[in-house]
């Protein structure tokens, strides 16, 4: 019954537009706990697409109150390291800008050396850390 009754939402997202979506999403699976920000190659500029997903991840952060969160940003194996630190920057300045505490925010690295190649290297992760489920 649960399926049906998100697929019938689903559609309603569908022809009604993207914020019934986000109430599909969090009905079905749950608040979201990461978010990802892609970013031209070569630069540390958020996209207008950047921007809403940070901004999405700041109402979230503001909603769940987690205990911390982290801007995972850079590929440990030494992929794109020299963009690391400005990205690191930008997605945490929007963040703050955003209304999320300074002192919520860390920094750690993705440390999966499979995303070295491709857009993939190209990304910052929000992740919102609880200890909860």
């Amino acid at each position: 019954m649960r399926e049906k009754i998100a697929i019938a939402l689903l559609c309603a997202a569908v022809l009604s537009g993207c914020s019934t979506y986000h109430a599909v999403h969090d009905y079905v699976y749950g608040p979201p706990k990461v978010f990802i920000v892609f970013f031209p190659i070569k630069s540390a500029d958020l996209t207008p697409d950047g921007i809403d997903i940070v901004k999405i991840a700041a109402m979230q952060i503001q909603k769940q109150h987690p205990q911390a969160v982290q801007i995972a940003a850079g590929v440990a194996s030494g992929g794109n390291m020299e963009m690391s630190a400005p990205r690191f920057a930008a997605v945490r300045q929007k963040l703050v800008d955003d209304g999320v505490p300074e002192d919520l925010i860390a920094r750690s690295a993705i440390a999966d050396p499979q995303l070295d190649k491709g857009p993939a290297r190209q990304r910052v992760e929000i992740r919102l850390l609880t200890n909860g489920p």
